[in-house]
């Protein structure tokens, strides 16, 4: 019996080949050519919208801040962890550690389902 397994990623391209079986949520509409199990979490307008006001707040008042979309990013992460609670799995590979530490505080049991190395 395979593993379930479920890759989170903002760039798709950053995630490795593991299998046909796996699961990869992006932010939007992203191909890859091993796969077309990938489930897009798409942006609202109303996001982006609030998300390009605060940029540009940001890039007015503080001039030297490299913290971009930050909007976008907390409603992806917090669309990935409702659906993730709704689903089984066995593993799930992050994309980088701001993904991990923001989704996984979400869970009880947040250390069963992570692997050795599983920052792609």
């Amino acid at each position: 019996m395979s593993k379930k397994i479920i890759a989170v990623a903002l760039d798709i391209k950053k995630i490795p080949y593991i299998n046909d079986d796996e699961v990869i949520f992006t932010l939007g509409k992203q191909k890859i050519w091993y796969t077309t199990n990938i489930k897009p979490v798409n942006i609202p307008k109303h996001v982006k919208f609030c998300n390009s006001l605060f940029n540009s707040f940001l890039r007015k008042y503080l001039k030297h801040s490299d913290k971009q979309n930050i909007i976008e990013f907390n409603y992806f992460t917090r669309q990935i962890a409702l659906r993730l609670k709704q689903t089984t799995y066995d593993e799930i590979i992050f994309e980088n550690k701001d993904l991990q530490n923001k989704i996984l505080p979400n869970f009880k049991n947040k250390n069963e389902y992570i692997a050795d190395g599983t920052m792609a």
